[in-house]
Protein backbone atom coordinates (compact mmCIF):
# COMPACT_ATOMS: atom_id res chain seq x y z
CA UNK A 1 0.00 0.00 0.00
CA UNK A 2 1.59 3.45 -0.69
CA UNK A 3 -0.54 6.22 0.75
CA UNK A 4 0.85 9.93 0.08
CA UNK A 5 0.93 11.01 3.68
CA UNK A 6 0.59 9.35 7.42
CA UNK A 7 -2.51 11.30 8.00
CA UNK A 8 -4.64 9.76 4.70
CA UNK A 9 -2.90 6.28 5.70
CA UNK A 10 -4.81 6.51 9.53
CA UNK A 11 -7.82 7.96 7.77
CA UNK A 12 -7.75 4.85 5.15
CA UNK A 13 -7.96 2.54 8.44
CA UNK A 14 -10.53 4.30 10.13
CA UNK A 15 -12.67 4.67 6.58
CA UNK A 16 -12.38 0.97 5.87
CA UNK A 17 -13.76 -0.28 9.12
CA UNK A 18 -16.65 2.34 9.00
CA UNK A 19 -20.10 1.78 8.59
CA UNK A 20 -22.18 3.53 6.30
CA UNK A 21 -25.85 4.42 6.11
CA UNK A 22 -25.85 5.08 2.30
CA UNK A 23 -23.32 5.11 -0.89
CA UNK A 24 -23.35 7.34 -4.18
CA UNK A 25 -21.41 6.59 -7.11
CA UNK A 26 -20.35 7.89 -10.10
CA UNK A 27 -21.25 6.01 -13.44
CA UNK A 28 -18.25 6.44 -16.24
CA UNK A 29 -14.92 5.18 -14.80
CA UNK A 30 -16.11 4.08 -11.53
CA UNK A 31 -19.28 1.27 -12.61
CA UNK A 32 -18.39 1.29 -15.77
CA UNK A 33 -14.67 1.77 -17.89
CA UNK A 34 -13.60 4.72 -19.24
CA UNK A 35 -15.86 6.02 -22.18
CA UNK A 36 -18.19 2.67 -21.82
CA UNK A 37 -21.45 2.04 -20.67
CA UNK A 38 -21.91 -1.24 -19.35
CA UNK A 39 -21.67 -2.47 -15.70
CA UNK A 40 -20.18 -6.05 -15.28
CA UNK A 41 -21.95 -8.57 -14.27
CA UNK A 42 -20.10 -9.14 -10.65
CA UNK A 43 -20.41 -5.33 -9.82
CA UNK A 44 -24.21 -5.83 -10.23
CA UNK A 45 -24.86 -8.80 -8.30
CA UNK A 46 -22.72 -7.18 -5.34
CA UNK A 47 -24.92 -3.85 -6.06
CA UNK A 48 -27.73 -5.76 -4.80
CA UNK A 49 -26.20 -7.07 -1.93
CA UNK A 50 -25.91 -3.64 -0.42
CA UNK A 51 -28.65 -2.96 2.72
CA UNK A 52 -28.33 0.96 2.55
CA UNK A 53 -29.78 3.59 0.02
CA UNK A 54 -27.71 3.77 -2.95
CA UNK A 55 -27.37 6.92 -5.40
CA UNK A 56 -26.15 6.91 -8.86
CA UNK A 57 -24.39 10.50 -9.05
CA UNK A 58 -23.60 11.51 -12.67
CA UNK A 59 -23.23 14.16 -15.05
CA UNK A 60 -25.94 11.95 -17.02
CA UNK A 61 -29.25 12.67 -16.99
CA UNK A 62 -31.90 10.75 -15.57
CA UNK A 63 -33.44 9.17 -18.93
CA UNK A 64 -29.94 7.57 -19.66
CA UNK A 65 -29.86 5.40 -16.45
CA UNK A 66 -32.89 3.61 -17.14
CA UNK A 67 -31.46 0.96 -18.55
CA UNK A 68 -28.07 0.66 -15.66
CA UNK A 69 -30.90 0.08 -13.22
CA UNK A 70 -33.12 -2.66 -14.89
CA UNK A 71 -30.03 -4.17 -15.68
CA UNK A 72 -28.97 -4.14 -12.17
CA UNK A 73 -32.40 -4.56 -10.21
CA UNK A 74 -33.16 -7.78 -12.45
CA UNK A 75 -29.81 -9.20 -10.43
CA UNK A 76 -32.35 -8.91 -7.12
CA UNK A 77 -34.32 -11.43 -6.28
CA UNK A 78 -37.01 -8.77 -5.31
CA UNK A 79 -36.13 -6.32 -8.61
CA UNK A 80 -39.18 -3.75 -7.97
CA UNK A 81 -37.89 -3.51 -3.84
CA UNK A 82 -34.35 -2.99 -5.49
CA UNK A 83 -35.31 -0.34 -7.42
CA UNK A 84 -37.14 1.54 -4.44
CA UNK A 85 -33.59 1.54 -3.07
CA UNK A 86 -32.32 3.83 -5.81
CA UNK A 87 -31.77 7.81 -5.78
CA UNK A 88 -30.66 9.09 -9.39
CA UNK A 89 -28.67 12.43 -8.72
CA UNK A 90 -28.23 13.79 -12.66
CA UNK A 91 -27.00 16.46 -14.48
CA UNK A 92 -23.68 16.79 -11.67
CA UNK A 93 -26.10 17.45 -8.84
CA UNK A 94 -28.21 19.72 -10.55
CA UNK A 95 -31.60 17.44 -9.41
CA UNK A 96 -32.09 14.95 -7.35
CA UNK A 97 -35.09 11.92 -8.25
CA UNK A 98 -36.50 9.45 -5.35
CA UNK A 99 -38.67 6.58 -6.45
CA UNK A 100 -42.24 6.62 -6.05
CA UNK A 101 -43.42 3.31 -5.02
CA UNK A 102 -47.11 4.68 -5.90
CA UNK A 103 -46.64 5.58 -9.05
CA UNK A 104 -43.79 3.37 -9.96
CA UNK A 105 -41.21 6.60 -11.12
CA UNK A 106 -39.03 8.84 -9.92
CA UNK A 107 -40.38 12.22 -9.06
CA UNK A 108 -37.79 15.42 -8.45
CA UNK A 109 -37.24 16.00 -4.57
CA UNK A 110 -34.61 18.69 -5.84
CA UNK A 111 -33.28 20.79 -8.24
CA UNK A 112 -30.81 23.84 -9.03
CA UNK A 113 -31.98 25.34 -11.83
CA UNK A 114 -30.53 26.99 -15.09
CA UNK A 115 -30.01 30.92 -14.69
CA UNK A 116 -32.45 32.16 -17.82
CA UNK A 117 -32.22 35.56 -16.92
CA UNK A 118 -28.76 36.18 -17.47
CA UNK A 119 -28.29 33.80 -20.76
CA UNK A 120 -30.45 31.11 -21.67
CA UNK A 121 -29.24 27.37 -22.38
CA UNK A 122 -30.04 28.07 -26.35
CA UNK A 123 -28.10 31.02 -26.47
CA UNK A 124 -25.55 29.73 -24.97
CA UNK A 125 -25.22 26.95 -27.44
CA UNK A 126 -25.26 28.85 -30.38
CA UNK A 127 -22.12 30.36 -29.12
CA UNK A 128 -20.04 27.68 -28.62
CA UNK A 129 -21.43 25.76 -31.69
CA UNK A 130 -20.15 29.05 -33.33
CA UNK A 131 -16.85 28.72 -31.59
CA UNK A 132 -15.85 24.97 -31.93
CA UNK A 133 -17.70 24.00 -35.36
CA UNK A 134 -17.99 20.58 -36.24
CA UNK A 135 -15.83 18.49 -33.99
CA UNK A 136 -18.00 19.69 -30.89
CA UNK A 137 -21.82 17.98 -30.31
CA UNK A 138 -23.60 20.45 -27.72
CA UNK A 139 -26.57 19.01 -26.12
CA UNK A 140 -29.57 20.46 -24.18
CA UNK A 141 -30.31 18.90 -20.43
CA UNK A 142 -32.93 19.84 -18.25
CA UNK A 143 -30.78 21.63 -16.23
CA UNK A 144 -27.28 22.29 -18.15
CA UNK A 145 -25.50 21.90 -20.83
CA UNK A 146 -22.78 19.21 -22.61
CA UNK A 147 -20.25 18.91 -25.37
CA UNK A 148 -19.15 16.02 -26.27
CA UNK A 149 -18.01 14.43 -29.73
CA UNK A 150 -18.67 12.33 -32.76
CA UNK A 151 -18.96 8.59 -31.66
CA UNK A 152 -15.61 7.78 -33.77
CA UNK A 153 -13.77 9.46 -32.01
CA UNK A 154 -14.03 7.62 -28.39
CA UNK A 155 -12.36 4.82 -30.04
CA UNK A 156 -8.77 7.05 -28.92
CA UNK A 157 -9.46 7.21 -24.92
CA UNK A 158 -6.16 9.25 -24.61
CA UNK A 159 -7.16 11.57 -27.06
CA UNK A 160 -10.91 12.06 -26.21
CA UNK A 161 -9.15 12.61 -22.58
CA UNK A 162 -7.09 15.19 -24.27
CA UNK A 163 -9.45 16.96 -26.02
CA UNK A 164 -12.01 17.32 -23.27
CA UNK A 165 -9.28 19.05 -21.26
CA UNK A 166 -8.85 21.58 -23.72
CA UNK A 167 -12.16 22.21 -24.39
CA UNK A 168 -12.97 22.62 -21.01
CA UNK A 169 -10.22 25.37 -21.08
CA UNK A 170 -11.50 26.77 -23.71
CA UNK A 171 -15.04 26.67 -22.15
CA UNK A 172 -13.98 28.83 -18.78
CA UNK A 173 -11.93 31.54 -20.81
CA UNK A 174 -15.41 31.66 -22.79
CA UNK A 175 -17.54 32.11 -19.79
CA UNK A 176 -15.10 34.73 -18.45
CA UNK A 177 -14.81 36.88 -21.09
CA UNK A 178 -19.31 36.64 -21.23
CA UNK A 179 -18.96 37.74 -17.46
CA UNK A 180 -20.76 34.52 -17.24
CA UNK A 181 -18.12 32.77 -14.38
CA UNK A 182 -19.90 33.91 -11.46
CA UNK A 183 -23.42 31.60 -12.56
CA UNK A 184 -21.71 28.70 -14.61
CA UNK A 185 -19.16 26.68 -14.03
CA UNK A 186 -17.44 24.12 -16.16
CA UNK A 187 -17.01 19.93 -15.51
CA UNK A 188 -14.66 17.97 -17.56
CA UNK A 189 -15.85 14.39 -17.47
CA UNK A 190 -13.05 13.12 -19.57
CA UNK A 191 -15.34 12.36 -22.71
CA UNK A 192 -16.65 15.89 -22.57
CA UNK A 193 -17.62 18.95 -20.55
CA UNK A 194 -20.82 20.09 -18.10
CA UNK A 195 -21.79 23.71 -18.09
CA UNK A 196 -23.67 23.58 -14.95
CA UNK A 197 -24.79 26.36 -12.40
CA UNK A 198 -22.26 27.03 -9.82
CA UNK A 199 -24.84 26.70 -6.97
CA UNK A 200 -25.06 22.87 -8.14
CA UNK A 201 -22.49 20.19 -8.10
CA UNK A 202 -21.93 16.71 -6.82
CA UNK A 203 -20.98 17.22 -3.36
CA UNK A 204 -23.84 19.63 -2.72
CA UNK A 205 -26.23 17.21 -3.43
CA UNK A 206 -25.11 14.70 -1.78
CA UNK A 207 -25.59 17.00 1.51
CA UNK A 208 -28.89 17.27 0.54
CA UNK A 209 -29.62 13.66 0.03
CA UNK A 210 -27.54 12.75 3.73
CA UNK A 211 -30.27 15.62 5.38
CA UNK A 212 -33.13 13.90 3.02
CA UNK A 213 -32.48 10.60 4.77
CA UNK A 214 -31.51 12.20 7.93
CA UNK A 215 -28.15 10.78 8.35
CA UNK A 216 -24.67 12.49 8.26
CA UNK A 217 -22.78 13.23 5.62
CA UNK A 218 -19.63 12.04 6.73
CA UNK A 219 -21.95 8.26 7.23
CA UNK A 220 -22.35 8.31 3.07
CA UNK A 221 -19.71 6.06 1.43
CA UNK A 222 -18.68 8.01 -2.02
CA UNK A 223 -16.74 6.68 -4.68
CA UNK A 224 -15.67 7.78 -8.09
CA UNK A 225 -12.75 8.33 -10.24
CA UNK A 226 -12.15 11.98 -11.54
CA UNK A 227 -10.81 13.80 -8.50
CA UNK A 228 -8.27 17.09 -10.30
CA UNK A 229 -8.86 20.23 -10.50
CA UNK A 230 -12.11 21.17 -12.90
CA UNK A 231 -12.57 17.39 -12.76
CA UNK A 232 -16.23 15.92 -13.19
CA UNK A 233 -15.86 14.56 -9.34
CA UNK A 234 -13.73 17.48 -8.05
CA UNK A 235 -16.13 18.31 -5.32
CA UNK A 236 -17.88 14.65 -5.00
CA UNK A 237 -14.76 13.02 -4.10
CA UNK A 238 -13.19 16.98 -2.02
CA UNK A 239 -14.04 14.30 1.54
CA UNK A 240 -15.87 17.46 2.47
CA UNK A 241 -19.68 15.62 0.92
CA UNK A 242 -19.15 12.20 2.52
CA UNK A 243 -16.25 10.17 2.64
CA UNK A 244 -14.63 9.46 -0.33
CA UNK A 245 -12.32 7.24 -2.49
CA UNK A 246 -11.09 7.29 -5.74
CA UNK A 247 -10.76 3.94 -8.19
CA UNK A 248 -9.27 6.44 -10.54
CA UNK A 249 -6.47 9.45 -10.36
CA UNK A 250 -5.48 10.51 -6.95
CA UNK A 251 -4.88 14.09 -5.78
CA UNK A 252 -2.12 14.99 -3.53
CA UNK A 253 -4.52 15.78 -0.55
CA UNK A 254 -5.68 13.18 2.07
CA UNK A 255 -9.22 12.54 0.36
CA UNK A 256 -10.19 10.98 -1.99
CA UNK A 257 -8.80 7.79 -0.25
CA UNK A 258 -7.02 4.95 -2.69
CA UNK A 259 -8.69 1.91 -2.95
CA UNK A 260 -6.43 -1.32 -1.93
CA UNK A 261 -7.41 -5.22 -2.27
CA UNK A 262 -6.39 -7.20 0.75
CA UNK A 263 -2.74 -8.01 -0.96
CA UNK A 264 -2.14 -3.96 -0.76
CA UNK A 265 -2.55 -3.57 -4.67
CA UNK A 266 -4.05 -0.35 -5.68
CA UNK A 267 -7.40 -0.86 -7.57
CA UNK A 268 -9.15 1.16 -9.97
CA UNK A 269 -12.20 1.59 -11.96
CA UNK A 270 -15.32 -1.44 -11.81
CA UNK A 271 -12.99 -3.74 -10.01
CA UNK A 272 -12.04 -1.10 -7.67
CA UNK A 273 -15.58 0.05 -6.89
CA UNK A 274 -16.63 -3.81 -6.74
CA UNK A 275 -14.10 -4.68 -3.89
CA UNK A 276 -15.10 -1.48 -2.14
CA UNK A 277 -18.64 -2.81 -1.94
CA UNK A 278 -17.81 -6.29 -1.10
CA UNK A 279 -15.89 -5.21 1.98
CA UNK A 280 -16.66 -1.88 3.21
CA UNK A 281 -19.03 -2.07 6.55
CA UNK A 282 -22.57 -1.41 5.93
Amino acid sequence: MHFNSKLQEETHKKAILKKYKAVAFDVDGTLTKFAGFVIPESLKKALVQIPVPKAFCTGRPIENMGAHLEKICNMSKNPKKELESWTIISENGSAISEYQKKTQDYKMIYEVLWPEERITRETLSAFIKDKFGWHAIVALRGHCLVTHYHAWMYLFPRGIRLLSHHTALSLRKMLKKMDLDDILSIQDSGIGNLIVPTKSGKGKAIKVWANHLGIDVKDVLVIGDQPGIGENDEEFLSGDFGTAFSVGSLTKNVYPLPAFDAHGHRLTGPKGTEWMVRNVGW
